[in-house]
């Protein structure tokens, strides 16, 4: 089972699915080199992990808010900004993100960047609907769509950065195929403290 910084269990887990949660064409899109099988996983381990802390943190919240409320209840953007910002580690992975984002202009929906040109219609969606389902298997708490729509442009904008700095740390050994240890080094270079080593842990596991 994965696990949550602080030694809690984590409840997004790399487990067999019927379905993979983050499928590997996803990440094709953001490089012209070869992606080996293993480094796939290590891609979706990675980023299943980090969006795990997201989500775990912005439904935190949304039940402390509504802990005298009865009935679903669904995550809105506030709780994804305030989840990040709460986190040392997050808002330092996500500082510019952060910046674009500012209190102010949180009261309205917010427009999504999805950088990934060629993702299928709707597949970051469904990959974060697979990873609430996770964490809320009962559904009692729900994400708005403003909500997932919040993620599924963080998911792309995370895949990104990991694809990206993949590549380079591959072109640096001369390499067409993109590794699992290419992978590793670029999560470690993203990620720091505690979150670094439990991502890394995620991607071992996966990659076994």
């Amino acid at each position: 089972m994965s696990q949550e910084k602080g030694g809690k269990p984590g409840p997004v887990a790399q487990e067999q699915q019927p379905e993979p949660i983050l499928p590997e064409q996803l990440f094709a899109a953001h490089t012209k080199k070869q992606i080996h099988p293993k480094a796939a996983r290590a891609v979706a381990a990675g980023l299943i992990y980090v969006m795990g802390e997201i989500l775990n943190g912005a439904y935190a919240l949304r039940v402390a808010a509504d802990a005298d409320e009865a009935g679903a209840k669904e995550i809105q953007p506030r709780q994804v900004d305030d989840a990040i910002r709460s986190d040392t580690e997050l808002r330092r992975l996500l500082s510019a993100w952060l910046l674009e984002r500012a209190p102010a202009t949180r009261s309205g929906p917010q427009p999504v960047q999805q950088s990934v040109a060629n993702t299928p219609d709707g597949a970051l969606e469904e990959s974060i609907d697979r990873m609430m389902r996770t964490i809320n298997p009962d559904e009692t708490v729900t994400l708005g769509v403003s909500a997932k729509s919040t993620l599924a442009g963080l998911l792309a904008l995370l895949m990104e950065k990991v694809m990206d700095a993949a590549d380079v740390i591959s072109t640096r050994t001369s390499s067409n195929v993109i590794y699992t240890e290419d992978v590793r080094a670029a999560v470690k270079v993203m990620l720091m403290g505690e979150m670094r080593q439990l991502a890394d842990r995620e991607i071992r596991s996966a990659t076994a």
